[in-house]
């Protein structure tokens, strides 16, 4: 199954790689690339059948080799340095290209194999597996698919560039494979009980996420209540007057450990309680410990949340909303407000910690304003959420986090233009206003609308596909037309440059049969026998007008001209060339072969251009004889016959390969990009679909309109000229989190400091 997988994935990555031969020899306007670029796709063609059963032969070979501890690699600990030899510069250079596509492997499935390397260490019993001595790693498959391009017949060079271009293409696909065997061993029982029902979120874009909060469990609550304990030893930030009891900062919210002491006559102003933990909800989410313990301020949150404002808890003035118009942050009026200073120790660090992911949201430029105005309507909610649930802070999976976070990635799709009539919005509106009317203390309740939200996204997903597969069929056409253009033109201008041709054919060449070439390899494809014939009849006109030197070669021209007449008639696709135009190059065509058969000129490298030198003569001797009739026809068999130029190298433009080409090459479909348009507007777009043939890019709104195409060399262009942003892929609100667990962390006052200060 595994090695199936890896196999379809590799042709697949073939495939891609010979497209881009084709591309970069397009590119170049250095005859030595153009050759080795056309080489290698045809070395590819020629042996990806063999190629692949040698890949699949040394994968398995090395797999079994490393379960049983027999892979012998070269030790050279003990070598005698007296007779090392030089080492090969392009084996040194082979050597870098695989260890950077083992990194990019390993990057783009690093939570994939972290589970993998767990459920494999579980079944070899070797618990602390790591990623280099896992038998199915990375470097596995690429040292087994680089040792089956050695056995390729081709020059090293030409093998090198087929591993350059598997270097820069995507590998998105292994990342895959290795999550299907997670998902196995889970079946099998041999994933650790720790790794099994969690999802393993694979980064998609090409930006490292942040690691922050990344084990989500056990361990980064313990850290969140540490930087509470050190805060509240330091006030390093704003406290509520009343105090809990001093346990209640040191237990753990997943546990139990946050201690209330019931007051004296319950339910008084300023008065505590013990607040019991939510339940469980559907999808297995099992809340903390609450963090709340004051009773006015949970029936202030509640009364805020209802849209009341100017009311009384307890004695304590509310005169603000908690429901705002706009970005602006209620927690901050919280603070302010009597109702916030009757706050105790931890309640009042849960306050401005959600004051300050809000801060975060209002801040960042990864959302249209008229969401994070939506948004900002959720902040009363998101804070009782986080005050009944001391679990909020460390768990990405809580039920409200992966919400905010779904309709922040949702509200990428909106832009201002297309108001608070459109769809989204108002799906979008109308979720924030049930949870305004509805959130008490279900948590259910925030991950049946987002599963509301994921099933009107998959619905307008499926009807922005129409839309983008007629501008992808577009697209496709043209890059196929483009690619034609490239194929068509190399055929034609490798025999120009190959061989002795005169000034007609060359000519012929390029305006008329290059344009079949293109046709037929639109039409039938490079391996079909329609474009091998096309191939042929080329080869046969360029030999046409070789010297022939033997019987046998004078022979071979006489039987093949009429089958090559027939098929040069057969095969014209240009309606642009006249009867006198066709009738000229006839003649001329009659006068090579002429000149070709003729002993004499056998020991010249080019008969056409020793007739050439003869017309040239005989235009001299009669314009000389004042016979200008007979001098112009003259010059004109000169001009035909002479020999042809190759055709001048055209400039390529510069490619500025650095760390934002790098970026443009490697985004992934689904990834948001904001541009900014010739105007100045801002507007996000996502990466609806890859060219297959020449990874030309399409991004659309969420719909599937407003089209818009460019390469990746044209992308990394406007990254450059900061005219597009790649969006953060961590979601919205995780992201948020670790910029404010960052930021308090500056704050305190690590003991050893202290004392230096």
């Amino acid at each position: 199954m595994v090695v199936q997988g890896l196999l379809t994935a590799f042709a697949s990555m073939l495939h891609k790689i010979g497209d881009m031969l084709i591309e970069r020899g397009g590119r170049s306007d250095v005859r030595e690339e153009q050759q080795l670029y056309l080489d290698a796709r045809v070395a590819l063609t020629r042996d990806r059948t063999k190629l692949m059963v040698e890949f699949e032969k040394r994968l398995r070979d090395l797999f079994d080799g490393r379960i049983r501890g027999t892979d012998n690699k070269p030790d050279f600990s003990e070598a005698d340095a007296s007779e090392l030899a030089l080492v090969d510069h392009l084996a040194m250079d082979e050597s870098v290209i695989t260890s950077n596509i083992v990194r990019v492997v390993e990057n783009s499935a690093h939570d994939e194999l972290i589970a993998f390397n767990r459920g494999i260490g579980n079944l070899l019993d070797l618990p602390d597996l790591e990623t280099a001595a896992n038998p199915l790693a990375p470097a596995t498959i690429v040292e087994a698919f680089a040792d089956a391009l050695s056995d390729v017949k081709a020059e090293d060079k030409i093998k090198f560039q087929i591993l350059k271009e598997l270097n820069q293409a995507s590998m998105g696909e292994i990342a895959s494979i290795y999550a299907g065997l997670n998902k196995h061993l889970t079946q099998i029982g041999m994933m650790p009980s720790t790794l099994r029902g969690h999802g393993v979120r694979r980064a998609e874009r090409p930006r490292a996420s942040s690691k922050a909060g990344a084990d989500g469990g056990k361990s980064a609550e313990i850290d969140v209540m540490a930087l509470f304990r050190k805060m509240a030893s330091q006030s390093s930030m704003p406290m509520g007057h009343a105090q809990p009891p001093a346990a209640q900062l040191g237990g753990d919210p997943g546990a139990g450990g946050f201690p209330s002491i019931e007051a004296p006559g319950g339910g008084a102003p300023g008065s505590i309680r013990q607040f019991a933990p939510l339940a469980a909800t559907p999808s297995g989410y099992v809340p903390g410990t609450p963090i709340i313990s004051t009773v006015d301020l949970h029936e202030g949150l509640t009364r805020l949340q209802a849209g009341q404002s100017d009311f009384d808890v307890g004695g304590a003035q509310v005169a603000f909303a908690g429901i705002p118009e706009g970005m602006h942050n209620v927690l901050r009026d919280l603070q302010e407000s009597p109702l916030g200073r009757r706050a105790n120790q931890l309640e009042s660090m849960t306050i401005e910690m959600v004051a300050m992911l809000f801060d975060f949201i209002f801040e960042t430029r990864d959302l249209p304003d008229g969401m994070k105005a939506q948004l900002a309507r959720l902040q009363i909610p998101v804070l009782k959420a986080a005050m009944l649930d001391g679990a909020f802070f460390a768990k990405k999976t809580h039920p409200s986090r992966l919400l905010v976070n779904a309709l922040a990635e949702a509200g990428l799709g909106w832009s201002p233009d297309m108001g608070s009539d459109d769809p989204l919005y108002r799906r979008i509106e109308s979720i924030v206003r049930r949870i305004l009317d509805e959130f008490s203390d279900n948590l259910a309740l925030f991950d049946e609308l987002r599963e509301d939200l994921e099933k009107f996204l998959d619905e307008e997903e499926k009807a922005a596909d129409v839309n983008i597969a007629s501008s992808a069929d577009q697209i496709n056409q043209r890059d196929r037309v483009q690619i034609a253009v490239v194929i068509g033109k190399a055929e034609i201008e490798r025999r120009i440059e190959s061989y002795p041709l005169p000034n007609f054919l060359a000519l012929f060449l390029r305006e008329h049969w290059q344009g079949t070439l293109e046709h037929v390899y639109l039409k039938d494809g490079d391996e079909s026998e329609s474009w091998s014939s096309v191939l042929t009849t080329l080869e046969d006109l360029v030999w046409s007008v070789q010297p022939k030197r033997t019987p046998e070669d004078r022979k071979h021209l006489v039987a093949l001209l009429p089958s090559l007449l027939k098929r040069l008639a057969g095969g014209e696709h240009n309606q642009h060339w006249t009867q006198d135009q066709r009738d000229r190059f006839m003649t001329n065509l009659v006068e090579s072969h002429a000149a070709a058969v003729k002993p004499s000129f056998a020991a010249t490298a080019s008969p056409t251009a020793a007739v050439a030198e003869a017309a040239k003569a005989q235009a001299e001797v009669a314009k000389a004889s004042g016979d200008v009739e007979a001098a112009a026809k003259a010059e004109a068999l000169a001009a035909a016959m002479a020999p042809a130029e190759p055709a001048k190298a055209e400039a390529a433009p510069a490619l500025i390969d650095d760390e934002y080409l790098e970026i443009a090459r490697n985004l992934e479909r689904g990834v948001w990009v904001e541009f900014e348009s010739e105007g100045g507007q801002l507007a996000f777009a996502k990466l609806a679909w890859v060219s297959p043939l020449r990874g030309t890019y399409l991004f659309t709104n969420r719909q599937g309109q407003k089209a818009m195409s460019m390469t990746a060399e044209e992308l990394a262009d406007r990254f450059r000229a900061d005219r597009a942003r790649l969006v953060e892929a961590e979601p919205l609100l995780d992201r948020a989190l670790t910029s404010v667990i960052s930021n308090m962390s500056q704050q305190i006052v690590e003991p050893a400091t202290a004392t230096a200060m």
